[in-house]
């Protein structure tokens, strides 16, 4: 079998690109990875999966509406989320890792089907934007998140403010 020229170039280009791609998913690290077993609980609903990812005296601030401290009042917040939202997506838009810290911009949507912030469901889709910054101790386990979403956005467009 013969190649032509332009067909070596496009296999040799094509083969490097996937090496490339390879590589850069090889090379992410174990605290990225860790960051996005973080995510993966909010749309699974397994809150056990914040027991590989969270420190037991973990801290977010600020701390969501009817948290307990550390990990295990955070797991506890997982399933009245997953009942009020169905269809949860976390898109991970960047990641950025620096020193002890992950930085994460992400697009969260889902469906409202139970009530949020006092709240009626009106069975909507609605997408917001999150950033968290999330800091890790030598153990490799995240100590402190600091968050933003941007939960009027979602407000808005689950209908929350129509009369």
């Amino acid at each position: 079998m013969t190649f032509t020229r332009r067909a070596t170039i496009a296999f040799a280009a094509a083969t490097t690109s996937l090496m490339l791609l390879a590589n850069t998913a090889m090379a992410e690290s174990a605290n990225k990875q860790k960051v996005r077993i973080f995510y993966d609980t909010f749309v699974t609903g397994n809150a056990d999966l914040l027991d590989q990812v969270l420190a037991q005296d973990w801290a977010n601030d600020p701390v969501n509406p009817g948290q307990g401290p550390g990990r295990d009042g955070f797991k506890k917040l997982i399933p009245g989320m997953s009942a009020t939202f169905k269809n949860n997506k976390f898109v991970i838009e960047d990641m950025v890792e620096e020193g002890d810290k992950v930085v994460v911009r992400s697009t969260y949507s889902a469906t409202q089907a139970g009530p949020f912030a006092g709240f009626p469901s009106k069975g909507r889709d609605f997408k917001i934007m999150t950033i968290d910054i999330h800091q890790f101790n030598s153990d490799g386990m995240v100590v402190k998140t600091w968050h933003l979403e941007d939960w009027l956005g979602g407000l808005f467009q689950m209908g929350a403010f129509e009369k």
